[in-house]
């Protein structure tokens, strides 16, 4: 997940989303600030996680 500073708050984003949405972003000016790999963070914008664990 990538972590995105915005005008409304920090929020964490996909990798997905990231490069689907990467001229979005771009345009809105987010900061990025950090990676973090957690199977606990959802995207901001599917509410999916970066990949799902096999138990």
């Amino acid at each position: 997940m990538h972590l995105f500073e915005t005008e409304d708050g920090d929020i964490w984003i996909c990798v997905t989303c990231g490069r689907e949405r990467e001229q979005e972003i771009r345009a809105k000016d987010w900061e990025y600030i950090f990676d973090r790999d957690d199977p606990v963070l959802r995207c901001k914008l599917c509410g999916g996680p970066d990949y799902e664990v096999d138990d």
